[in-house]
């Protein structure tokens, strides 16, 4: 079965190259989210791999020193999860500015929480065991420190440009297809109007400010979310235009089990029953009928869409932008949501069936 899916605009300017460093950025881009259960395991998993290392490289193989792995594990451990800890409350709390400075306070809180906790094991050892590792242990120990968080912040800077690079592709990619949306319904929509401007002025003028809300949506940004109760409107504004143009041969049955303060793309429900109308609808001289079902359940949106298939020589001749239109919808969910989408189409002798689920969590919907 066919899926796809997509993501969301970032405080920095992703319209600039990635590696334009005069921008002002936010620390969140910089600095990954070290306040998780997860990413803290998986630091305590990769430092530890590390103390391996280090104490295979000084005692072996054979001659494995547990005492020396249980030293430089504690310490390790501490180290790491103390940095974490700092460098989750500069990410929450320092504010955007240039790269450098972020990359400087990060590097910063590093070496002033290694020097502490350096200080604090001098002085615990020569306490309580006393033993003095001397200011070599020392220097040694932030050298090596340093360098470290050098190549750690350079990792996330340039996972930063990646994900910025991606980002900016796919702003671009949904900009792309969401434009080819618009075309469509305008062209459409101005020949119903200038038929009616001389028969019904009231309809056209109705018509006319049902379009500019129409375009006024298609003009918004690619991707941004509004809530089921707007989509629904301009869904709306749209059938009472094209049922301008079609009369009785159009109708349209609405099963909506889902709150208005669910959240889904803009224009995303609208070009799924314009295509149903132009392919299934228009070609008929019968017309017929559009279901259109939208419901959440167990945290995931339903939609789905039906209408009828007409077996005539102008339906078989837009049976290519059939295909046409919902692939540039397919493309459009897939940018917009990856794999999180099921998208299928099913085609029965009277009757086609597009079908849309996908994952929605929000605590709103709930309370």
């Amino acid at each position: 079965m066919p899926k796809s899916s997509d993501t969301q605009a970032a405080p920095i300017n992703t319209h600039t190259q990635p590696g334009y460093l005069a921008s002002l950025v936010d620390p969140k881009e910089l600095i990954p989210d070290l306040c998780q259960g997860r990413s803290v395991l998986w630091v305590i998993l990769f430092s530890e791999a590390l103390v391996i290392v280090l104490t295979l490289l000084s005692s072996g193989a054979l001659d494995f020193s547990w005492e020396q792995f249980g030293m430089l594990s504690l310490y390790v451990q501490w180290m790491v999860l103390m940095c974490a800890a700092g460098l989750c409350r500069l990410r929450m709390h320092l504010p955007s500015m240039n790269i450098n400075a972020v990359t400087g306070s990060a590097f910063t809180v590093i070496v002033i929480i290694n020097l502490g906790l350096c200080l604090f094991t001098q002085w615990a050892l020569n306490y309580f065991l006393f033993e003095n590792l001397g200011w070599d242990w020392l220097l040694r120990n932030q050298l090596i420190t340093a360098i470290l968080a050098a190549l750690l912040l350079h990792y996330f800077y340039v996972q930063m440009q990646s994900n910025l690079r991606a980002r900016s592709e796919l702003q671009s990619r949904v900009q792309a297809l969401h434009s080819r949306i618009r075309p469509h319904f305008l062209f459409n929509s101005m020949n119903i109007i200038a038929s009616l401007i001389h028969v019904d002025p009231d309809k056209a003028e109705q018509a006319v400010e049902d379009l500019s809300e129409l375009f006024r949506a298609s003009l918004k940004e690619a991707g941004s979310e509004v809530s089921l109760k707007q989509e629904l409107e301009l869904c709306k504004k749209y059938v009472n235009i094209e049922q301008l143009r079609l009369g009785d041969r159009l109708h349209v049955e609405w099963h909506i089990d889902a709150p208005d303060k669910t959240r889904i793309p803009l224009l995303t429900l609208q070009p799924l029953i314009e295509n149903a109308i132009y392919h299934g609808i228009a070609p008929s001289p019968t017309g017929g009928k559009v279901n259109i079902t939208l419901s959440y359940n167990d945290g995931r949106i339903f939609l789905q869409v039906k209408n009828p298939v007409t077996h005539t020589r102008q339906n078989n001749r837009k049976e290519q932008g059939n295909h046409m239109a919902l692939e540039n919808i397919r493309h459009r969910l897939h940018a917009l949501y990856g794999e999180n989408v099921m998208m299928a189409t099913e085609q029965q002798a009277q009757q086609f069936t597009i079908t849309i689920e996908y994952s929605y969590k929000d605590t709103q919907v709930n309370n």
